[in-house]
């Protein structure tokens, strides 16, 4: 059996970094050496625990089913199940905290490959496609870590941020504006009322209230309306007589009977 290792230093968070290499069913999208996965069975916190995965070797393209176990954040295990160009693969991944949202990532890989191939060229396409799966890791992780910051500082800062209601008159000139490009006639807005005072207010003038003027306003108005009326009709009845007369009087001319 073949071994390889490789270590990297990643700028993002262990949390991060261990969520990205059990992401198997994202593997072909980020793993250059990954054509295809399949996740066969679950843990009880919904991890993949049998995973078949589909690898360019370089030499050649194989398949191999892996049983994976976790010590989460810090170790990834697995046991060969079955291979087609694989014989048996063994290692670990291991991850280390540094602090600062640093992480030191090892991968370690055992190989065994089911078609002769000469000592050297093994070894060589082993480490390549290990070194190859853990820089593809460090880029994946580092852009994880770069796409949630924003987010997360975005959202820290509009929490801190009061609540802000727009003014009472800009609200309403808002709602003016997008009512008339929409076609809509908005009712003018009733003042509210001032609740009547317990004891009726005197204006001093004829001692009547500032209730009760209103309503004699009124009154004098109807009044007054009812008297114009009867002088137009009267004038009217005058104006329509006047032109009666004036009517016969052009008729007798041509007809002297009448």
């Amino acid at each position: 059996m073949n071994w390889a290792e490789h270590t990297v230093e990643i700028d993002a968070p262990i949390e991060t970094c261990y969520a990205a290499i059990i992401d198997y069913e994202t593997f072909p999208k980020w793993q250059g050496a990954v054509v295809d996965t399949e996740v066969l069975d679950w843990d009880s916190k919904g991890r993949g625990k049998r995973v078949r995965l589909f690898v360019d070797a370089k030499v050649r393209k194989v398949d191999y089913t892996l049983d994976y176990s976790y010590d989460e954040p810090t170790l990834i295990e697995w046991d060969f199940v079955e291979g087609n160009g694989i014989n048996a693969a063994d290692g670990n991944y291991v991850f280390e905290d540094l602090g600062g949202g640093r992480t030191r990532a090892t991968y370690k890989l055992g190989l065994e490959v089911g078609i002769p191939l000469p000592g050297p060229v093994a070894r060589r396409a082993h480490k390549s496609t290990l070194k190859g799966s853990v820089e593809d890791l460090k880029r994946e992780a580092e852009r994880r870590a770069a796409s949630a910051a924003p987010s997360d500082g975005a959202r820290a800062k509009a929490d801190a941020a009061p609540s802000k209601a727009p003014p009472a008159d800009t609200a309403t000139e808002r709602e003016a504006v997008l009512a008339e490009k929409a076609g809509i006639r908005q009712s003018p807005r009733t003042p509210p009322r001032t609740p009547a005072a317990a004891a009726p207010e005197r204006d001093g003038d004829g001692g009547h209230s500032i209730v009760e003027l209103p309503v004699l306003v009124i009154r004098r108005g109807a009044g007054l309306g009812v008297r114009v009326t009867r002088r137009a009709a009267g004038a009217g009845l005058e104006v329509g007589g006047a032109v009666t007369s004036r009517a016969a009087r052009i008729l007798r001319r041509f007809d002297p009977t009448r």
